[in-house]
This record gives structure tokens, sequence and C-alpha cells, in this order.
């Protein structure tokens, strides 16, 4: 007669298998590994734990297996694997969510949740301590901890629960059936173990590092059920590949020592394993990988939040991030999503890890930036404003408000900047001078430009310019003006060029005087320029 095992009614108003009909509420342990339909179809997942916002690294991930869905006309789909309740965040899923859509990788399926799923890892994980593949421990965290330090050695400084170990522990294996039933009418926790073999060794391939082997005696008996009847991240991840049904597994490279024990859980379940692809790390440009304490200290933003909020254009970002570690075949670095669906291959992405190179994302950000039409940068400038102010102002002004909220002005001060700045915000660091007036200036463009024999000349281009009426104030004509002056006087451009910069910025360089000057206005030129004559008179 077969084991039964019986499903809850819940499952199967899960999405998981919404397009499976219903034909039986309890399977028989044969029965239960006969129900998975075949697919053919491609099917890949990201499946990130929401325990912080999203990292950059993960974001890739996300990428790579959205390309190689969308490349193999498959399925991209969402897991949350949320069966770590202690690590919890709360905001975290949002922030993922919000993330993914603002990258343009919109998932096929999903979100699923695993925590909504806890009794099909609790049965799954009877069926492996039934088949002898998995036991029950009682040992408590201060008898592993001891058990830890006696074995503890310089050859060994961190000792295992393993097949060498576990014979010293409280578990099923050990423990005679008395001994079992009094734990068990006592209520005492436990937690259930994969009883790792001795002496083999666990091979498979991988689309990105060819062949990989891991011996069997190097494995711990890793833990597949917690004492709170929650799955750890190993069952859950083989369960819900298996059922949802995964076929090309493509994660980080620090999940490549999780793999031999998946790939036992699967051979132990009777399931045929995804095929696995495990990415190379990204590192920092210092060496090492690139981690959140090491992101910090070299000024690089590490999570995914933190590009949208500095208003990093999204394509700059997908571009960067798919070339690190990825090689459309040729020396292309421009590249659309759409290009690099079509070219995408996990056979040319590298083993080694790839360094975050923030200066190239910063010539990524310029392109594509630059690409972009101004009245389109302005609107997006004047949102900026309208939600953090201008830079080193707690409040605008009234004047300051009104040229904010410029649509023309905004484009002229976008027009002016954009090859002068790598994101957005730094229109407002770099441009600042073009909703005020300055009230610090470049002490060595002073010291350089602003000579005994400067006023003069710069009272005398104040009075010509003054009598330029409305569209006449025009960049060319301010040039042509000048040009007058310093020829008459028998001095070089800069000689009136550099103070009049001065006067009008604050600053010994910057974008094309005359077309700021324009942009500016009259009257805003010419009081900027009595107040610099009565400051450096």
């Amino acid at each position: 007669m077969p084991h039964l095992i019986s499903i809850p009614l819940t499952y199967f108003n899960t999405p998981y298998l919404f397009q499976y009909p219903l034909l039986f509420f309890t399977f028989s342990k044969k029965e239960l590994q006969k129900t998975k339909p075949m697919n053919p179809k491609v099917r890949v997942r990201f499946a990130p734990s929401p325990t912080g916002l999203l990292h950059i690294g993960g974001l890739r991930t996300a990428l790579y297996n959205y390309l190689f869905a969308r490349h193999h006309g498959g399925a991209f789909v969402l897991r949350i694997e949320d069966t770590d309740q202690a690590r919890y965040v709360q905001e975290a899923e949002q922030d993922m969510l919000e993330s993914l859509a603002w990258a343009g990788l919109h998932p096929d399926e999903g979100p699923y949740h695993q925590s909504s799923r806890r009794e099909r890892y609790a049965m799954y994980a009877q069926q492996l301590v039934d088949d002898g593949y998995a036991y029950y421990a009682y040992d408590t965290v201060e008898e592993i901890e001891k058990m830890r330090e006696r074995l503890r050695s310089p050859q060994n400084p961190n000792p295992k629960y393993d097949s060498q170990t576990r014979m010293q522990m409280r578990n099923s294996l050990t423990l005679g059936e008395l001994e079992l039933q009094e734990l068990l009418e006592e209520g005492s926790e436990y937690v259930v173990r994969l009883k790792v073999p001795q002496g083999e060794t666990v091979q498979f391939e991988d689309m990105v590092r060819g062949p990989v082997s891991f011996e069997t005696d190097g494995l711990d008996d890793q833990v597949l059920l917690k004492a709170d009847g929650m799955p750890t991240y190993h069952l859950a991840n083989v369960v819900d590949d298996h059922e949802m049904e995964i076929t090309h597994v493509i994660r980080g490279e620090e999940w490549l020592s999780s793999a031999p024990k998946h790939i036992l859980l699967y051979k132990y379940l009777g399931w045929e394993p995804p095929v696995m692809a495990h990415l190379p790390l990204i590192m920092s440009p210092s060496g090492g990988k690139l981690s959140k304490r090491k992101a910090e200290e070299e000024g690089i933003p590490v999570n995914v939040r933190d590009y949208r909020k500095e208003r990093y254009e999204r394509d700059a970002v997908i571009n960067f991030l798919a070339l690190l570690g990825w090689s459309p075949g040729d020396d292309r670095e421009l590249l659309t999503l759409e290009e690099m669906t079509r070219e995408f291959t996990l056979g040319r992405v590298g083993k080694s890890g790839a360094i975050f190179d923030f200066k190239k994302l910063l010539w990524f950000n310029e392109n594509y930036m630059r690409q972009r039409a101004d009245a389109e940068l302005a609107e997006e400038l004047m949102a900026l404003v309208r939600e953090r102010g201008l830079p080193g102002k707690e409040s605008l002004t009234e004047k300051e408000e009104k040229l904010s909220g410029d649509s023309e002005f905004m484009a002229g001060v976008v027009r002016l900047l954009k090859e002068r700045v790598s994101r957005l915000p730094e229109f407002l660091e770099a441009g600042i001078f073009f909703f005020d007036a300055p009230v610090q200036f470049d002490e060595k463009a002073v010291k350089k430009g602003w000579k005994e024999d400067t006023p003069p000349r710069i009272i005398q281009y104040r009075d010509r310019i003054s009598g330029l009426e409305g569209a006449d104030f025009r960049a060319d004509e301010l040039k042509r003006i000048l040009t007058e002056i310093v020829e008459a006087e028998g001095v070089g451009f800069g000689k009136l060029m550099m103070p009049l910069r001065v006067a009008v910025t604050g600053a010994g360089s910057g974008p094309d005087l005359f077309e700021t000057l324009e942009l500016l206005g009259r009257d805003e030129v010419l009081g900027r320029l009595d107040r610099a004559l009565q400051k450096f008179a």
C-alpha cells in the first residue's frame, strides 16, 4: 500500500499550478514525482530574498536571467524567497519590485512567495526522511557549539555537522526508538538535516564554469527544515525550481558551494536538476568582492535605489551591467536592450570576476543622457528642483522658484551644460549660478584675471551691452562687442573674457560665456557686473 500524503487544498489555489487541472487530493510518493508536466520551453527565475534593498549585483543577475529568457523566447519568473522571517525587511520586497520596473525587467510570472508554501516543503522533507536521505536532529545550539569547540583545531578551524560528527550528536540516527518517542511526546524542537553520503563525488556541467565537482566529505549535513517549520533556502529552492519547471538556474558565484547539496536533493527526490550557470563575482576596483563597505569607501552606489534616486539613466545602468561579465563577441559597447537580447548567450559570460569601473559607468551615463532631448531633461530637472531644492539652498527665493519652473530657461541650462556633466543632478551643481548671482568667487581665477586695468574694460563692456534691447541681447552680438573692445585696447581676448566670466558666474571656467549671458538676460547680467565691480574695486 503506498505511503499517502495529504495535500492541503490551499496548494491548488496558489498561482504556481493555475494552468493545470485539479485531478485529485492525495498522491503516493511515486505519483508525486509524475505530476510535473513536461515543458521544453526555457524558464528562468530571479529569486531575491527580502532582507535588504536590491543590490546592484542582484540587478545584474536579474538582467542576465531576463536576457536569457527573452533570447530563447522563454519565461522570466520572479520569486520572493522569504522563508527567513528573522531577517525579513518590510520595505525590501517593494523596493525590489520598483527597481525591476525601473530597469524595464518585467517578469512574465510572479511574484510568488515561498512563505505561503510551507506545507509543501514539510511534505518533501518528510519524504526524504522516510526514504533515508534525511533525519531528525534534536541538538540544541549549545550542544552543536560544544561539539565544534571540542573538534576545532588549526587543521579544522570550522568543524561541520557532517557524516563524521553526526554519530556523536542527538538525532534519529543515533537515538533509540524509545528516546525518540519521548522527545516526540515532550514536543522537543528538532530540525530535519540532509544525510550527506561519505566518499562520493558530485559532478555537474556549469554553463559558465564548465565541469564542476565536489567531494561529499567536504559537505555538512545541511538543515532542510528549521525548528519553526520553515524550510531553509536549500530545500525551498530545489522544490520551487522543480515545481515551477525552471529549466536554467542562473545565479551568482557565491551560490556555487550550495550546488552539490542541491544536486543531491534532486537525486534523492527523483527529479532532473535544471541546467546551472554561476555568474562571476562583481569586484571592487581596489580588489575583492564589491561589498557594501568597500562600495561606500570608493564612492560607488551599491543599492539600485541609489541609482534611481540620483537619476542615473536607466539604459546606461543596464548597458553597463550587461557588459560586467558578458561580451557581445566584438568591441561594441553601446547596446540597446533589444540588441543585448539578440546577442546574449551564457557561453560569452566570463569565469573571472568583473571589476566595477565606476568611471566607465559615468561614461555610459553621459552618452545616454546626451542622446535625450533638452526639453525632456529640462522637465526632469524641474521635478528634481521641486523634490530637493537647489544645492546649498534651504529654501527657494521667489526668483529661483520662477527660474526653476521656466521650461525654456531650464532647457537652456541643459543645452549649455549637457556636454559638461555626467548625471542629471550635476546640472544643478554645475549651473547653480544660473539661478542667482554668485556670492563666492574662484580665488585663483580672480587673482589671475582681475588686474588694475580690468575695471575700466568691464565698465566699457557694461555700458555697451546696456543699450541692447530684447532680441538684440544675443550671444553673437555680445561676443562682437567684446571683440571690438579688446582689439581697440590691443589686448588678448582673455583679458576681458576671464574677469567677465568670474563676475557673472563666480568661476574661471564653464559653458560658453556669451550664450550664458544671453540666457541670463540683460538686467541680470548688468546687476552682476555692478556687484563685481563694487566687490573687486
